[in-house]
């Protein structure tokens, strides 16, 4: 029978990982004799929440089992145990037999990555149909949970190899060369992406907390990904790592239009044309763009990097589409859309104005003043037939997507090598997909879907 289990919420600041979880959880599961013919999924929901956990990621195991009620007991078993409620950890657990219910979780996760969702609404929805779960703390991991069911493998996808630590290296620096990190991804491009910074020079696969993670390498399929992290070099003696199937680098947060007026914490997009551009502490830019006739205020903050310098770039007229999140109203300032990435429709032609050459010396003019004409303050000739020389001026700004330096982008967002290489239907699982102490090298079934 068909297994799915959703999690949620089982890290805080100090520690643990909602991966780490399923990442312990599938070798007990398979010593109890499920298969798994699906690649686990690390599911990314919306980044604006303030109460989210560190990356907002919740966690999808599909599997088979004969005997679900013992498989769910020990993922529950499993969740009480690597839970850090003591620490703020809110964990939640979801558990289904069969195909999970479209109408039933797809609305969830929908919601789940641009808006924001009452966890009291979604433990109502699960009650009054009947689906099993499980939480700790004050239960908020029940949102991702749900959510985590409602992401297909039909929709846009990529793969990441987590590797896990030893508990015992926990909070200890994590050592991956660099270089070795630039010379992978520059050898498996384009299908290797976000490893690496080339602005900042730095690698951007390892995280820097406390918590069970090793490293992180994204990629278009899991042989590839595989096949980055085998490059890779390292000291460290490590847990094992696991393949998750996820819809990071997809936009998958920013495909509703924004509505107006501003709801805070949701993610989405709008267009209009540009009002005015400029600087703010910090190195912060401020947008305001004209949307339908709504003066709507967004913001390029420092650390985008080349987002910041793009949107210096711009100028009144412009036509563009802001993607980002919306970022709360206070009595002080108004609610501002905190952007993600923009592109540009259209540029608008910027002009500027000189004075007219002197027709007797050749020499600059001056003005007399408004309807007065111009004088030559070298020859003294005047006139008042001759015009200001326009000059159309060339703009260091196009029609296209601009996003972020690679290390401020966000896990969802979309980097532009995979522009025109989405992927919507799975690969099989391919040996090795996880690696343990407790398993050396999973065997792929006979059978894999695609």
């Amino acid at each position: 029978m068909r297994c799915l289990v959703g999690l949620d919420d089982t890290d805080s600041r100090l520690g643990q990982c909602t991966t780490h979880l399923g990442f312990r959880a599938i070798p007990a599961l398979l010593s109890e004799g499920c298969t798994f013919r699906r690649y686990p999924r690390l599911v990314r929901l919306n980044p604006n929440i303030p109460f989210k956990t560190r990356g907002n990621a919740a966690v999808c195991l599909d599997f088979e089992s004969e005997r679900p009620d013992a498989a769910f007991e020990t993922v529950e078993s499993l969740l009480r145990e690597l839970s850090d409620v003591e620490n703020g950890a809110n964990s939640g657990a979801v558990f289904v037999t069969g195909d999970p219910e479209a109408r039933l979780f797809r609305p969830i996760y929908e919601r789940a990555l641009s808006g924001v969702v009452s966890p009291r609404w979604v433990s109502r929805v699960l009650k009054s149909n009947a689906v099993r779960s499980s939480t700790l703390g004050n239960g908020m991991g029940i949102v991702g949970a749900a959510a985590s069911l409602g992401f297909s493998e039909e929709d846009d996808h990529t793969y990441e190899l987590v590797a896990y630590r030893r508990p015992e290296n926990c909070g200890t620096p994590r050592v991956v060369d660099p270089e070795r990190v630039m010379r992978a991804e520059r050898a498996l491009f384009p299908y290797v992406f976000n490893s690496y910074d080339y602005g900042a020079g730095r690698s951007l696969i390892a995280p820097h907390g406390p918590d069970p993670v090793f490293a992180g390498v994204r990629a278009a399929s899991p042989s590839i990904a595989m096949k980055a992290f085998g490059m890779l070099s390292y000291e460290e003696k490590l847990a094992g790592h696991m393949v998750y199937l996820s819809n990071q680098c997809t936009d998958a947060h920013l495909s509703n239009p924004l509505r107006m007026p501003l709801s805070a914490y949701s993610a989405g997009w709008l267009s209009g044309s540009v009002r005015s551009v400029g600087d703010g502490d910090g190195g912060h830019v401020y947008i305001s763009l004209d949307a339908d006739g709504r003066e709507v205020p967004c913001a390029v903050y420092g650390p985008a990097g080349d987002l910041v310098r793009m949107s210096r770039q711009l100028a009144p007229g412009d036509r563009l589409i802001v993607f980002g999140g919306v970022r709360r109203g206070t009595h002080a300032h108004p609610a501002i859309v905190n952007v993600e990435k923009f592109e540009v429709l259209s540029v608008a032609e910027k002009v500027q104005y000189e004075n007219p050459a002197c027709p007797v010396c050749t020499r600059r003019m001056k003005s007399e003043g408004r309807g007065k004409g111009f004088q030559c303050h070298g020859c003294g000739a005047r006139s008042r037939s001759v015009r200001k020389k326009a000059t159309i001026i060339r703009r260091n700004i196009e029609p296209g997507v601009y996003l972020p330096s690679p290390g401020a982008q966000r896990h969802l967002t979309k980097p532009l090598v995979r522009y025109g290489r989405e992927r919507r239907v799975a690969y099989p699982l391919v040996e090795g997909w996880i690696v343990s102490e407790s398993v050396r090298a999973l065997r792929v079934p006979a059978k894999s879907p695609r």
